[in-house]
């Protein structure tokens, strides 16, 4: 089978980095209980340096829907996006999201 993962580019703010990875950690903790693996990236270059990227590991499309499924419903998780996704100052900027396959090999 192959894996799946899902990434979001976030660009921090002047002076939010810290900020931005209280926000990581919370995010984490929940991600993993809804049965993600986060791993969060320095983008040191390329088109996006100086972004995280946060990836959400997945072994396979069964996995992958089984927590797409939870993050939809779980409430934590909602009030956590609204209180980010409404902040007066964010944090981040987000500058990509993509879906991964992982190519046989």
């Amino acid at each position: 089978m192959a894996a799946v993962s899902s990434v979001v580019f976030l660009k921090p703010l002047p002076g939010r980095l810290e900020a931005l990875m209280r926000d990581i950690g919370r995010a984490q903790k929940m991600i993993k209980r809804m049965g993600g693996t986060l791993r969060a990236y320095n983008e040191a270059s390329g088109p996006n340096a100086g972004a995280i990227a946060l990836v959400v590991e997945h072994s396979d499309w069964k996995e992958y829907g089984n927590y797409m499924a939870k993050l939809e419903t779980d409430k934590d998780w909602q009030s956590f996006v609204a209180e980010i996704s409404s902040a007066k100052s964010p944090n981040a900027e987000r500058v990509a999201t993509g879906l991964n396959v992982e190519l046989p090999s």
